[in-house]
């Protein structure tokens, strides 16, 4: 207990635990997308609401949880928030309908704060290139849930039906805030209520919006988020009607990809100090580029579920090298606000990530295209951004 918080194996598995809330939250229940549109009887097509509004309402809770806990703390509010996460957890699970369902399902994804806050107590007690390794830590951490996730999720609509996957997230909820209630220091030193208006949002929103890091680091992650957002949607049904696999086999092979991302945040972590943000965003993007000519060729052909899942897995590379070091680039001018830049930084992640659910639920059809098009249209975004504010810095200097 003696250790600086960023030494302390409790607080890092707090925050990691808290950042994963999410990504389990999401994909634990990818391989159940179409089986819950088939049980309550909905064209499959719905299926990916599931996911869809999740990201919908994360985005919109977001705001709120970054501002609340700059001005009354990070603990009280990290408390308050897995409490409601756990109880519309346990909403879900019971759900007689369909509609039931997604509603509670919005209320998981306004209620889940903890990344927010997580992310917003790295900033607490960390800069610069401290703080994009304790991302790196954060994220492949993270990375794992993607691994663990939808095999868990089929594994328990195997042995019971999908509501057990929900009471595993009540539970999940559960135990991070018994964590955070007895081993979790405050990690603001000067509370700001005044904070929590809407004349300080605007003031705060214009600012960060004139920030070249934070516009660049958001624009990148977000839109790289979009394109990854389409398989975690509907992967399980396109794998399932494209090439015959069932939904308790997809978390299997999403596994694969998931050690994609658990690769490119280990790169981060390891050559950070060796070559800066600057060269690690360039080899981030780049690879970023190449999944997506990759997707934009496959878009127009039919190819084997080899080849698909390996343009796949290249993508998960690059979303995994790009989220830590993205958004250690856009926290860097939060200065005094860490929670509300946080807040913004999770919210544009979490629109372009239904907007890519969204477009995914557009293209789908009987092939893999829904995923292709989706990454293709969200990588082009997101190398655009990247290029465009290299051109800008040269003219500049």
């Amino acid at each position: 207990m003696t250790k600086p918080l960023v030494e302390r194996y409790d607080f890092i598995i707090l925050l990691g635990g808290g950042a994963a809330l999410t990504a389990f939250a999401i994909d634990i229940t990818a391989p159940a997308t179409g089986v819950i549109a088939r049980d309550f009887s909905v064209v499959e097509s719905l299926g990916s609401m599931i996911i869809g509004i999740y990201f919908l309402a994360y985005g919109v809770g977001q705001l709120f949880w970054g501002l609340l806990s700059d001005a009354y703390g990070r603990k009280k509010v990290l408390l308050v928030s897995l409490a409601l996460f756990a109880a519309a957890s346990v909403g879900a699970a019971m759900a007689s309908d369909f509609w039931t369902l997604i509603g509670f399902r919005a209320a998981q994804g306004l209620f889940a704060g903890a990344p927010v806050i997580a992310r917003a107590m790295v900033r607490d007690v960390s800069s610069g290139i401290v703080a994009a390794k304790l991302m790196a830590v954060l994220m492949a951490v993270t990375a794992i849930a993607p691994m663990i996730a939808p095999i868990m999720g089929a594994g328990m609509m195997v042995l019971f039906s999908w509501r057990a996957i929900f009471i595993f997230l009540a539970l999940f909820g559960l135990a991070l805030l018994l964590l955070s209630a007895f081993n979790v220091p405050e990690t603001v030193k000067e509370k700001r209520p005044e904070r929590f208006s809407i004349r300080f949002f605007i003031k705060a929103f214009k600012y960060l919006f004139r920030q070249r890091d934070f516009l660049v680091g958001m624009g990148v992650s977000s839109l790289t988020f979009g394109g990854y957002a389409s398989i975690l949607s509907l992967g399980a049904v396109v794998v399932e009607e494209t090439y015959g696999l069932p939904p308790s086999a997809f978390g299997a092979i999403f596994a694969i990809g998931a050690f994609f991302i658990l690769g490119g945040t280990i790169t981060v972590r390891v050559l950070i100090g060796r070559i800066g943000l600057r060269n690690i965003g360039l080899l981030a993007v780049s690879i970023l580029a190449v999944a997506t000519v990759a997707h934009g060729v496959l878009f127009f052909m039919e190819p084997t579920l080899g080849v698909f899942w390996g343009a796949v897995c290249i993508y998960m590379l690059a979303f995994g090298l790009t989220l830590p070091s993205a958004q250690a680039v856009a926290m860097e001018p939060a200065g005094d606000m860490p929670g509300f830049a946080s807040s913004v930084l999770g919210s544009m992640f979490m629109i372009a990530g239904a907007l890519g659910a969204v477009l995914a639920g557009a293209l789908l059809n009987d092939s893999h295209t829904a995923v292709s098009g989706t990454m293709t249209f969200f990588g082009i975004g997101a190398v655009a951004v990247f290029i465009a504010a290299r051109i800008y810095d040269r003219r500049k200097g």
